[in-house]
C-alpha cells in the first residue's frame, strides 16, 4: 500500500491568513473566537504532555506514559466535541465525552496517592523537566478550563459540560502527577 503523502498545498492552505480558520465541518471562524481558544488551549496541553510521555518513556516509566497518552487521546475527544457545532450533521458521529473518562482520571489519582506525599504548601515547578512539563501542562488544563466554562455560560454550550469537568479533574491528576515525579 502506497503511504500518502502531505503536499506543501495540504499544510500551508493560506486560508488562515487574514485570521480565520475552520471547524472541522468547513465553518470559517476567527482565530481569536473563544471555541478556538479552548481547541488551542488543548493542543497546547497535548503538547506539554508529550514532552513529559517522551521523558517517562525514556526513562522507563511505561504505566505514566500510558497515562499520559490516554489523557492526550482524550483531550482530541474533547477538542473534537468544542470544534463540531451541535447542531451539525458531523456532531453525531464524533466520540463523545463519558462519565469513564473522568473516572479514569479519578482511578489515576488514587492510584498515584498511594505513593506519593503532597505537602500542604505551595510548589515551586522544577525539580526535574520531566515534573516541569507536567506542571506546565497543568497550567494549561487551567486555562483551558478557564476558556470552556466561558464557552459554556456565554454560548450556552453545555454539551461541553462533561468536558470541563474532565479538565478540573484533570489539572488535580496532573498536581499529583508532577509531585511524584520530583524523584526522577
Amino acid at each position: 500500500m502506497k503511504k500518502r503523502e502531505i503536499t506543501f498545498e495540504m499544510v500551508t492552505t493560506k486560508g488562515g491568513d487574514m485570521g480565520e480558520t475552520s471547524l472541522y465541518n468547513g465553518e470559517r471562524r476567527r482565530k481569536d473566537d473563544l471555541v478556538m481558544e479552548v481547541v488551542g488551549d488543548l493542543d497546547e496541553l497535548g503538547a506539554f504532555l508529550g514532552v513529559a510521555r517522551a521523558e517517562l518513556f525514556s526513562a522507563g516509566k511505561k504505566q505514566e506514559s500510558d497515562t499520559i497518552i490516554e489523557i492526550q487521546k482524550t483531550l482530541f475527544v474533547i477538542g473534537g466535541e468544542v470544534a463540531t457545532p451541535e447542531n451539525d450533521k458531523l456532531f453525531k458521529n464524533i466520540s463523545r465525552m463519558t462519565e469513564k473518562h473522568i473516572l479514569f482520571l479519578e482511578k489515576e489519582e488514587k492510584r498515584l496517592l498511594k505513593t506519593t506525599t503532597i505537602k500542604p504548601v505551595f510548589v515551586t515547578a522544577g525539580e526535574n523537566s520531566v515534573s516541569a512539563s507536567v506542571d506546565v501542562g497543568r497550567a494549561v488544563c487551567r486555562r483551558a478550563e478557564r476558556h470552556m466554562v466561558s464557552l459554556i455560560r456565554e454560548r450556552g454550550f453545555t454539551y461541553l459540560a462533561t468536558g470541563q469537568r474532565y479538565l478540573n479533574r484533570l489539572s488535580d491528576l496532573l498536581f499529583i502527577l508532577a509531585r511524584s515525579l520530583e524523584t526522577l
